[in-house]
Parts: C-alpha cells; structure tokens; sequence
C-alpha cells in the first residue's frame, strides 16, 4: 500500500494484481510506507504491504485521520491469470508440493484465501475475490476507484494526474517482481477447473468484464512508459 497526506490518497496493493510496480511509481508522492511484512509491524506503523481497506480504516481511526477524505483505489486482475500467478509464487517454495487443479480446489475467494499462515497476507488475500478485498462486514464498498490491471496503460496517468499528482504523465513505470512463465495461464485448466473459477469469482468477471482467454497477448509486453 500507500499513504499521501500531501495529495489524499491511499493506494491499495491487492496481491498478484501488479502492485509492486504501482507501489515504486508511487514512491515520490508517498508520505507512509507500509513495513516490510505484517510481521513487522509497530504501534507507530502498522501498516503491511496488502492490508486491506477494512483493516485501514480502522487503523486511520486510532490515528485520528479521516479516512473518507481519502481518494482510495485498488487493481483488481482477470481471475484465471490472477490465480496462476499466485499458485506459481507459492511454489516457488520447495516445500509447496501441490500440483495446480488440487490446489485450486482448496482456496477461497474469501476468509482463508489462498491458505498458508496468518502472517503470510499477500497468500491469503492473493485468493480473495476484489469484493471481499475491498467491502466492509456490512458490505460496503471501502475504495473509490477499482482499476483493472489490464488497463492500466490507458487508466492509471489519467487518474493520478486527476487527483493533482505533478509530472506522472512522463514518468516510466516499470514490471517488477515479474516472473516469466513458461506456458500462457489458460494451459493450467480444464472445462470443469475453468468453470469452478468463474462460480468462485463470478462477481469479478462480471463486474469488472473478464473473460477466459487461451491467447498469448501480455499487457506487460509492451513498453510501459510515455
């Protein structure tokens, strides 16, 4: 995540929705920088990388800040490649053995998520569908503005430049923490494992208009720089 007090905006890092490179382009206008893991947080910080708009407001309220005078905003991915992306960073782990229609079968799109221990957030929420991401308990959406990743070339300068940040139509945001796969996301499926995702994330496909694809074009491919 990050905090701007200077320019009134709190920016969400959903996992495995490209938050790494949001987070490091953001860096210049940012006045609180999350800790390095929720582990690591402090009375003075509590704030960990993906943390969740519910868990910010509550903290924005023990600090005394006014959370609603924030502009809030958050990506949200196409969920078949989402959850490819997120079963491969886990098994970057040689103690993860699990091949991937098993293990898609085990996560959430809520409450433990994409399983693993407590601290391990960016595990857990790295499942959650962008609803249970971003609504309260009472089911209250908590961000003003939900960005897919897809768009983020066309979406991302236009809104920031909106919200008063200066010179973020010449500066260059580049892919970090990027993996390359060997195989495009469509290859981990099968008719019964595809349509489990749709049921598991309807609310995303729908809302946000996703759609299962076999093709090969990556948004990240191009050069992501004006």
């Amino acid at each position: 995540m990050r905090i701007s007090h200077r320019y009134k905006f709190i920016f969400f890092a959903n996992p495995k929705t490209g938050s790494s490179s949001v987070r490091q382009f953001l860096n210049p206008y940012t006045d609180v920088q999350p800790v390095l893991n929720y582990l690591k947080r402090t009375a003075e910080n509590p704030f960990y990388p993906h943390i969740t708009p519910q868990e910010t407001r509550t903290l924005f309220e023990n600090f005394g800040w006014d959370f609603n005078s924030y502009n809030k905003f958050v990506f949200v991915r196409n969920p078949w490649a989402r959850l490819v992306s997120l079963y491969e960073h886990i098994m970057r782990n040689p103690k993860n053995k699990m091949d991937f229609t098993p293990w898609l079968y085990s996560i959430s799109a809520n409450g433990n998520g994409g399983g693993g221990d407590d601290w391990q957030r960016w595990r857990k929420y790295g499942a959650y569908s962008i609803e249970h991401y971003i609504k309260d308990e009472q089911g209250n959406i908590l961000v003003d503005k939900v960005i897919r990743l897809e768009d983020i070339q066309k979406e991302l300068r236009p809104f920031l430049t909106a919200m008063g940040l200066p010179d973020v139509e010449g500066a260059s945001l580049n892919h970090s923490n990027k993996r390359k796969s060997a195989s495009h996301y469509s290859s981990y499926y099968t008719a019964t494992s595809r349509k489990h995702v749709y049921d598991l994330y309807r609310y995303d496909i729908v809302n946000y208009g996703y759609s299962f694809s076999s093709g090969k074009k990556r948004f990240w491919n191009r050069v992501l720089h004006k």
